[in-house]
């Protein structure tokens, strides 16, 4: 085998080409610039201000951003190598493509990007405009240019000044009934006293009063009827002062101080042009038209017709339950116009998922301006899919593997608006056995086979035991039923056959917080199947042979799920989810009660199991410039009770794999610092897991070049992944496998690695990750840590440490 010293040489060698190819792209990139022309290599913006700015960094970028010229694009161009690709690709192809109009080049060629000084104006005057919505009225912007080798380099120094903080906001509004309304909801405005003042506040601040107003059957008040006047002198600087010479003082005072200037802002509201803003508007009638074709129904005396509660309905057929639509309506006859509730009927209907879309039509009373008739109408969709999808794949503990599943859905489900799903699904992994004779196709082991079917039933409301008045129809209540049977078949092992019932509620407190609760869950767990090799390990490992016993779990959870994603609209964001869960109360109720049933269970050596159960992840996104860091702590802990002190098997935790430590196989980690070279090596291995989990990952994730016209855009990531899992008690066929506080820092396994990601048509990601392990628990050098056993040269290292993921979608 060749010695350190020839991958050494060949890595320099390496190296030293890539700085070749580096100097290559850069030098070639100004081939073809004119004399007396620059390249437009980089613009670089420094802001300073003479105050502590909060939002620097954020600020920096938005400069930047709106910078009229912009340099050629860059391949890689969030990490240390730049090259402009396409600009490249162009000079390379110079000759056929360098008198082609720009609207007809390639899509990955740019022409060169020549620095034009007449774009510094308009830079400027974007800069500036910016810099005064952001609350920074007297910016200077200044540019330097730099020219070496035929490129230009711009560097903007933005001096921003100080931007204003908000001292009082007063109310000028020429009725006073529209007056209480707006001061009873303004404890909800973003103009707060010390807040830093920006444009878009006055912005926000007038759709909101706007929304507020509309809300109380001011149906035609807008936009148009508020305006702002600001006054940014600040009084307090003269308010102690009794002589001009003083006030003088105290100015130049105030302006030597980091204290920012304050302003005063006057919210000025009028009728204006339309006579009827001010009008109030009650909604007289309400028509539904649940199968709408068109505009002749509205006119078609034909119809079959319905009222509930003074709301008409009026259909060909009847396509849903009319008291089901009802229940998702909020406007009433008899109640003040308010767009909340238009916007919340819409979005309730249309959540129902059996319409292809849904109107509300007004008319207004010509001759009183003061009511309204009501049209909701609503185009059927089609009431069946069927769908269904293949997969091939490659996975860290198979070689390949696929999967088919069928699925069936009924939207209106017994005219209810209750969606029934029915899907099943079957799979097989296979591990290439290089030591099997014959050709490749005889060299494929099964090593796993597992198939199932499942139903679910979700019903648009609350039903029993939970009254539906408990809660409002704005919280979006729904009961979801669902019953499945699937098998998974453990070649040389075992067969396991989980047969689950769940009946639970979800709602939705608000826009952002989310609830699901299930009163009752059943899982029967049985193992019907043991291989005499299996058997032979779970008698002399008591935690094996506790959890693959046939069990029976009857519990209740309870989930909370935060998420801001979609009010944030792009900038950073966070996710938490908190779960708990217990089992074992009742059916240990029933056992001490002695009913037969249990007495049953035990007969036929079924357990039932007794456990709670706490999870958690919280996630945080930082939106960057062109790129992202995300990062996720999340875990859980099942502690079980009464005998035999030992978790189910389908409710354990276990790591490694695509979406949890990358640098590891699924259910190959842990627990703790138990390590068995001989599973390690083994193809069908039998599974790790425990208890107890924590887990850490953290992403760099930035765009790397569209491919194929764009239809698919290829991103990279960097990352880094930490955690494990424990027993919760010790266990002697597993070592060093229970949680101790004083072993955690020891226990906690650490991954780096790299990957892609390929975005199909925005609607598909296939990501592949590389990972390698930096910190072994089970490692017997100090802490764990195995950056010193690094070594890409040595192909027994490779083998045994990097490791490929293959999957569907973002890790987190």
């Amino acid at each position: 085998m060749p010695d350190r010293s020839f991958y050494s040489k060949h890595l320099w060698w390496g190296i030293l080409s890539l700085v070749v190819i580096v100097m290559f792209t850069a030098c070639s990139s100004t081939k073809h610039i004119p004399e007396g022309s620059h390249l437009l290599w980089k613009n670089k913006v420094i802001l300073n201000s003479d105050k502590v700015m909060t939002n620097k960094g954020e600020l920096r970028e938005n400069l930047s951003n709106i910078i009229v010229q912009q340099p050629n694009g860059r391949f890689l161009g969030m990490t240390i190598v730049k090259i402009p690709k396409k600009l490249w690709w162009y000079n390379f192809r110079y000759k056929k493509y360098h008198t082609t109009p720009d609207s007809l080049l390639p899509k990955g060629m740019e022409r060169p990007v020549l620095y034009d000084t007449l774009t510094t104006l308009r830079t400027r005057e974007n800069m500036k405009n910016y810099l005064f919505n952001q609350g920074y009225f007297y910016a200077s912007i200044h540019d330097t240019v730099h020219y070496r080798r035929k490129k230009a380099f711009v560097v903007w120094t933005v001096n921003a000044g100080s931007n204003y903080l908000i001292n009082r906001i007063n109310y000028d509004i020429d009725d006073s009934t529209i007056a209480a309304i707006v001061k009873k909801a303004q404890q909800a405005t973003v103009l707060t006293k010390g807040n830093e003042f920006t444009y878009s506040m006055l912005e926000e601040e007038r759709s909101r009063i706007t929304t507020v107003v509309n809300n109380h059957g001011y149906r035609r008040f807008s936009l148009e009827n508020i305006r702002f006047s600001i006054d940014t002198m600040d009084k307090s600087i003269f308010k102690v002062a009794a002589s001009p010479f003083e006030n003088a003082v105290n100015f130049v005072t105030q302006a030597k101080s980091n204290r920012k200037n304050t302003l005063d802002i006057d919210i000025i509201i009028r009728k204006g042009e339309d006579s009827l803003s001010y009008n109030s508007y009650t909604i007289n009638k309400i028509t539904v038209y649940p199968d709408f074709e068109g505009s002749e129904d509205t006119h078609d005396s034909g119809l079959i017709s319905r009222t509930i509660n003074g709301i008409e309905f009026r259909y060909h057929k009847e396509y849903v339950y009319p008291r089901v639509l009802y229940k998702h309506l909020f406007l009433y006859p008899g109640s003040l116009y308010s767009r909340a509730n238009e916007e919340r009927t819409l979005s309730r209907l249309g959540g129902l998922g059996i319409f292809q879309y849904a109107r509300i039509q007004f008319r207004e009373n010509r001759l009183t301006h003061d009511s309204l008739e009501c049209s909701v109408l609503l185009n059927k969709a089609q009431k069946y899919d069927f769908s269904t999808n293949y997969e091939v794949s490659n996975g860290s503990t198979y070689t390949i593997g696929n999967s088919l599943s069928l699925n069936f859905r009924n939207k209106n489900f017994m005219k209810g608006a209750n969606l029934l799903s029915l899907s099943a699904n079957g799979g097989v992994e296979m591990w290439y056995n290089e030591q099997l004779p014959g050709n490749i196709y005889r060299r494929l082991e099964l090593l796993t086979l597992y198939y199932g079917i499942n139903a679910s039933l979700d019903f648009p409301k609350f039903i029993a035991p939970v009254a539906s008045s408990l809660f409002s129809n704005t919280n979006l209540p729904h009961t979801v039923i669902s019953v499945g049977e699937n098998v998974m078949d453990r070649v040389d092992y075992f067969k396991l056959i989980n047969t689950s019932l769940n009946f639970s509620y979800n709602w939705r407190e608000t826009d952002t917080k989310t609830w699901t609760l299930s009163p009752m869950f059943v899982n029967a767990i049985r193992v019907p199947v043991k291989s005499q090799s299996f058997q032979e390990v779970l008698s002399s490992n008591q935690y094996l042979a506790n959890s693959y016993k046939p069990t029976f779990i009857e519990g209740e959870n309870i989930a909370f799920k935060f998420d801001n994603s979609q009010r944030k609209k792009g900038r950073s964001y966070s996710y938490l989810r908190l779960a708990a869960e217990e089992a074992g109360a009742v059916m240990g109720g029933l056992k001490k009660l002695g009913f037969a049933l249990n007495q049953l269970y035990e007969l036929e050596d079924t357990l039932f199991a007794q456990y709670t159960k706490f999870d958690f992840d919280a996630r945080h996104y930082f939106s960057l410039r062109r790129s992202t860091m995300a990062f996720r702590f999340y875990g859980g802990i099942g502690i079980p009770y009464g005998e035999p002190w030992v978790m189910p098997y389908i409710k354990q935790y276990y790591a490694g794999g695509p979406y949890s430590l990358r640098g590891w196989r699924i259910r190959t980690l842990g627990p703790g610092r138990y390590y068995n070279n001989e599973d390690a090596l083994a193809a069908n291995q039998i599974d790790r897991t425990g208890d107890i989990k924590l887990e850490m990952n953290g992403e760099y994730r930035f765009p790397v070049m569209p491919m194929f016209a764009g239809a698919v855009k290829m991103n990279g990531a960097l990352f880094a992944d930490a955690g494990n899992i424990w027993l919760s008690y010790p266990d002697t066929a597993y070592a060093g496998g229970e949680f101790a506080m004083d072993k955690l820092g020891h226990d906690i396994a650490m991954d780096m690695g790299i990957g892609s990601r390929f975005e199909i048509a925005s609607f598909l990601t296939v990501r592949v990750d590389l990972a390698m392990p930096v910190k072994k628990p089970y490692s017997p050098n100090v802490g764990g840590w195995v950056f010193k056993e690094i070594d890409f040269a040595n192909s027994t290292w490779r083998k045994e440490n990097l490791v490929v993921n293959l999957s569907i979608g973002y890790p987190f």
